[in-house]
């Protein structure tokens, strides 16, 4: 087994479901599904919202002017995000099990300003851990290396003994160059049969 004391978490798709195309595959045409993924959520401007420089109302009013025949749907988006950012049960449940281990535990997720804000209020996951660096509150977003050194710096982490768990292997990517231990979890339920290649739990 390799010495783990850290375990940084990324939170979409890990420890939060994120899958707005599916919920709206279901809900509206497959056209108007695959548009609004193009054109709302796969963009620039979703991540500068992430990195904080848009708020969530300058988005989605930007998007609002841009794509009117487009309107409804949009405005029910809108009105879905939190709702849809759920937590994945069968992960969270880890949280205090490897919080009862000794492992110290960090978040290191992009996530706009509002939206996680009525997340982290709403779910009470988040009080296990030591830390955590938010994208929006840094300025900085993943894959960035700055945002790495940010959460590194902040806590005084040392990335030869820390695990970071990502979905996307861009972000994946950037934490091995930086000296993390990595699992790149594609399927969220692979969670706990991953972990258990690196540590005892």
């Amino acid at each position: 087994m390799h010495r783990i004391d850290n375990i940084v978490f990324d939170l979409g798709r890990v420890l939060i479901n994120w899958d707005p195309y599916s919920y709206m595959i279901e809900k509206f045409k497959t056209e108007v599904a695959d548009f609004l993924k193009k054109a709302v959520f796969d963009t620039d401007d979703w991540d500068l919202m992430d990195k904080g420089e848009l708020t969530e109302e300058e988005l989605w009013e930007k998007k609002l002017i841009k794509y009117p025949e487009y309107r409804e749907y949009i405005l029910h988006m809108k009105e879905k995000v939190v709702e849809l950012l759920t937590p994945i049960e069968k992960n969270v449940k880890l949280i205090p099990v490897l919080k009862h281990k000794g492992f110290k535990l960090y978040i290191l997720s992009n996530f706009s300003k509002v939206t996680f804000d009525k997340v982290y209020k709403k779910y009470d996951f988040f009080k296990y851990f030591d830390g955590m660096i938010i994208s929006s509150h840094v300025g900085e977003i993943k894959p960035d290396e700055k945002i790495y050194k940010i959460l590194i710096e902040k806590y005084n982490i040392n990335p030869e003994i820390s695990l970071y768990i990502d979905d996307k292997i861009e972000n994946i990517l950037t934490g091995q160059k930086v000296g993390f231990k990595t699992i790149h979890l594609e399927k969220p339920e692979l969670l706990k049969a991953k972990l258990r290649a690196y540590i005892n739990f």
